[in-house]
């Protein structure tokens, strides 16, 4: 699967801006060489990232845009490819047309330095795991056999490199994410993103602050995973599910851990065991404390459910902001 959340599991830093200038090849490389995803099949491609440096101490994070333009098929896998560094490479699509913003063009993401908003940003899938120089990581949320998120012809995509640098020395970087699909007309099941946001919190000073907001699902879905996204400010996430006039729990983490995220609790149903029936009210509750001397807005923090359901194949998204 690809990222959504992704924009939604995407993280924004506080470093300085990204510094892209060329310095020659006295720079560590720690470009993912282009042997690394070893012998593709034919349902396989390999799409590349940015090539960019990495200061000394940054939380960095840049994006470099392109369009899908082959035939629309079934996303069934992403695997992603970092160097020494990488926190995370994630896909995905965004409604900028070509004219505002071209193929090929990077743009620094990181947060208050950043060219690009997450805002404009949507989801198509989530990646399935990936590896660090080499090393496997990240959490594993694989498809069904069958079962792929729709990735249509003349989608515009970003893909958004994630960089921490704690050396003295500044390095470059390329990353890779390797895609297997399924042709449109052998797609046994279609799923997607469903999303429930919040992007309208302000988080004071020095303070705690704790949010609910509601949405209803549209279709019969089964659920495939369930997974909450805050920073590391949060301090507690919930999902309730309404039954009759009363919620019960449906997805808990009582001490939110700032791992969680970049390596989120994932409740994985892959055998079709959570089916929700239309019109089911489920409640998103996200706490955090500030300890900075600024209040705390969305995308520097963040109060996200994400869900991938079939039959489904549209993205869906319930905004409470």
């Amino acid at each position: 699967m690809t990222t959504l959340l992704n924009a939604l599991l995407a993280c924004a830093g506080d470093s300085p801006p990204l510094d892209t200038n060329e310095r020659g090849d006295d720079l560590a490389d720690h470009r993912v060489a282009d042997d690394a995803v070893g012998q593709l099949s034919a349902d396989q491609s390999v799409w590349s990232g940015a090539e960019f440096t990495v200061e000394p101490g940054a939380d960095v994070m840049t994006c470099v845009f392109g369009t899908y333009t082959g035939p629309t098929v079934g996303l069934h896998d992403v695997h992603t490819l970092q160097g020494a560094g990488g926190h995370h490479l994630q896909i995905m699509g965004t409604t900028t047309p070509l004219i505002d913003v071209p193929d090929g063009e990077v743009m620094d993401c990181t947060g208050d330095g950043g060219q690009f908003q997450m805002a404009d940003l949507e989801p198509i899938g989530v990646t399935n795991g990936g590896s660090v120089n080499g090393v496997e990581t990240g959490v594993s949320m694989p498809l069904p056999d069958g079962m792929a998120v729709q990735l249509e012809e003349g989608q515009r995509y970003v893909l958004q490199s994630h960089y921490i640098n704690t050396t003295p020395e500044a390095f470059k970087v390329r990353d890779l994410a390797v895609l297997t699909t399924i042709a449109e007309d052998e797609v046994v099941t279609w799923a997607a993103p469903l999303i429930y946001n919040d992007s309208d919190f302000s988080i004071p000073p020095a303070g705690e602050l704790t949010t609910s907001f509601e949405c209803t699902t549209e279709e019969d879905w089964n659920f495939l995973y369930v997974l909450g996204h805050m920073h590391e400010w949060g301090t507690a996430f919930s999902i309730d599910r309404k039954e009759g006039d009363a919620f019960a729990p449906f997805y808990d983490i009582p001490e939110w851990d700032p791992v969680y995220r970049d390596a989120p609790m994932v409740d994985y149903h892959p055998d079709a065991s959570l089916f929700i029936p239309k019109d089911t009210t489920f409640r998103t509750t996200c706490s955090w404390f500030n300890d900075k001397d600024e209040a705390l807005v969305f995308p520097h923090e963040m109060c996200v459910a994400v869900n991938i359901v079939y039959p489904q194949k549209t993205t869906v998204i319930c905004d409470a902001g």
